[in-house]
């Protein structure tokens, strides 16, 4: 009885760390699983990183050397209550209590944070060595409890040379004494884009082809494959993102279907413009960030193919709207200022104690007074100014500070005794000695002058260099 043939990238699975190509980063002379390792002790590790860059390879890999049982668990297939009956059930057995096995959890993003929790004991008892892999970014997907008993180790894209050597080797294995054909070869070493696993898969379409020819496997390796994967996950996703700063929605748009015809899982597409939306839009246009978070919540609940109608309706809004950094840039300020005394003003002063020690001493309520200055920075910081807005949508809050009536009033009684006729107010100037905006001093001019003058706004235009 025949029985169900090996796929080729699991027959080439390197058996020893020497065979692993890639990833000198992590596995070179200084990489940091060979510093981690060094001493023949495994720490629990998470791997991250695209397709077929060898996460379940090290896995096993690094728990051979370290002399490790390894155990495989799925988060795709296998649940969080078989999870939890595994390790109680074998938490006990002598095996376990003198060298803890690993606990490899592939696709450990599949489980939420609350089942996360389920290893915890484990790992602070020392049951177990986790070592989790995943496509997905852990600063989203592990909750922080878990992060901080792993170290994080990002896996890198495969090189097209790399992964030629793989292919080459596989092509010996395959079709020992025959030629390789060598357009073929390079040609799937760049397509794969990084992922191995893709390389080998389109070997093996090119050794189950009659007569094939470069063409023909071209034609063969369409579809959800071809992801157009010399571009990379990443860098699709990064002119995805840059289009969208550069306010080009047809761009936008032609990178979006890039992702959708590629299987991009829809979530990781409405977090990039999410992200878009707050970092490169901002205040400029606040809907922006409310469409795409609308999307993301339309794209999860509905799917594919259906979600691509609401996600192109928020990279359409994005792409469009006004751009400013503003926002990003306000807060990296304020994150790199140093800490200060909170003014005890503002301080808590909601217990006798606190009160008695100053705090809240001086505090005046914003609401009884919404002009009257007050002091909420630390001493050492005041007068420092960490938003500096952009774009007129934004500068638009500033323009809401009304000038003092009764000093506009003064500028404007003096005005109109040495300018009877009328003329250009100077409202550079004006605007200067009140401290407000030129719109701000347009709107209460037109409100103290009703019914008395009236006003014209005037655009003039001057040569370049008189400007």
């Amino acid at each position: 009885m025949t029985g169900i043939p090996v796929p080729l990238a699991e027959r080439m699975r390197p058996r020893t760390m020497e065979e692993v190509v890639g990833q000198a980063h992590l596995l070179g002379p200084r990489g940091a699983l060979r510093r981690l390792t060094a001493g023949g002790r495994l720490p629990s590790l998470v791997l991250w990183g695209p397709p077929g860059t060898g996460k379940t390879t090290l896995a096993r890999l690094l728990a051979q050397a370290t002399g490790h049982t390894f155990l495989e668990f799925s988060g795709a297939s296998g649940s969080a209550a078989e999870l939890k009956k595994f390790l109680g059930e074998n938490a006990a057995q002598p095996l376990f209590r003198s060298v803890p096995p690993v606990l490899f959890l592939d696709e450990i993003h599949r489980f939420n944070r609350a089942q996360q929790d389920i290893l915890l004991p484990s790992l602070e008892r020392g049951e177990a060595i986790l070592v989790g892999a995943t496509t997905e970014n852990p600063a989203f997907y592990l909750n922080p409890a878990l992060r901080s008993r792993c170290q994080l180790l990002p896996l890198k894209p495969i090189a097209p040379e790399d992964v030629r050597k793989v292919l080459d080797r596989a092509w010996a294995q395959e079709r020992p004494g025959l030629e390789a054909p060598a357009e073929a070869l390079e040609w799937l070493s760049h397509w794969a884009g990084g992922d191995l696993r893709s390389a080998l898969a389109g070997l093996e379409t090119w050794l189950a082809m009659e007569a094939p020819d470069l063409e023909g496997l071209r034609e063969a390796l369409g579809g959800r494959l071809m992801y157009d994967r010399a571009d990379g996950h990443y860098d699709l996703a990064s002119a995805f993102q840059k289009s969208l700063r550069g306010s080009d929605p047809d761009a936008a748009l032609y990178y979006l279907s890039r992702m959708i015809r590629g299987g991009e899982d829809p979530r990781f597409i409405a977090r990039r413009l999410m992200v878009c939306a707050a970092e490169d839009v901002g205040n400029a246009d606040p809907m922006a960030f409310i469409m795409a978070e609308a999307a993301s919540r339309a794209a999860e609940q509905i799917g594919w193919p259906e979600a691509r109608i609401p996600l192109a309706q928020a990279v359409i809004y994005v792409a469009n709207a006004p751009k400013s950094n503003a926002t990003v840039a306000a807060i990296d300020a304020a994150l790199a200022a140093p800490d200060a005394p909170i003014p005890e003003a503002i301080a808590d002063a909601h217990t006798a104690t606190s009160r008695s020690a100053g705090k809240g001493e001086g505090y005046f309520y914003s609401h009884l007074d919404y002009d009257r200055p007050q002091a909420f920075l630390p001493a050492p910081l005041r007068g420092q100014v960490f938003h500096q807005p952009r774009r007129p949508q934004e500068r638009n809050w500033r323009d809401k500070a009304e000038p003092d009536a009764g000093a506009l009033g003064a500028l404007w009684r003096a005005w109109t005794e040495a300018h009877p006729e009328g003329g250009e107010v100077p409202m550079d100037a004006w605007a200067e000695t009140l401290a407000c905006s030129r719109e701000a001093l347009a709107r209460a001019l037109a409100k103290a002058t009703a019914g008395t003058w009236s006003l014209a706004r005037v655009l003039r235009a001057l040569p370049r260099d008189e400007a």
